[in-house]
């Protein structure tokens, strides 16, 4: 399943088993609303947060990122899980912040050291 694309899952046991649509029940209601400068397609904000969440989770359990961020799930031509530089990845970071708040995410990117760090630590 394309992972911008997932819609929901199943909450409950045996009889009481009931879909669950993310898409009607949070993003539609509420969830649209923090993202005010996302165009308002969940997709977008979907795949963005999976980008900055891949990192993340690289990052906070202290996992090699020699050769970018892999984005599980998703498979270049070849098979092989498809990376995300570190450019791309600081570039998905702002624009999540951007998708909240326009001025943060300005200020946020005149003042990361991380293009510097990138241009003398490639």
């Amino acid at each position: 399943m394309e992972r911008g694309r997932d819609k929901g899952g199943t909450r409950g046991n045996g009889p009481y088993r009931k879909n669950v649509d993310y898409d009607s029940t949070l993003w539609r209601k509420a969830l649209h609303k923090a993202f005010p400068n996302s165009g308002g397609k969940r997709t977008t904000v979907f795949t963005t947060a999976s980008h900055v969440r891949s990192l993340r989770n690289r990052t906070a359990h202290h996992e090699p990122l020699i050769g970018g961020v892999p984005l599980p799930g998703q498979n270049d031509r070849r098979g092989r899980t498809r990376r995300l530089t570190f450019p791309d990845a600081h570039t998905e970071v702002l624009r999540l912040v951007e998708y909240i708040d326009k001025d943060v995410a300005t200020w946020l990117g005149q003042t990361s050291r991380v293009p510097e760090l990138l241009r003398t630590r490639p």
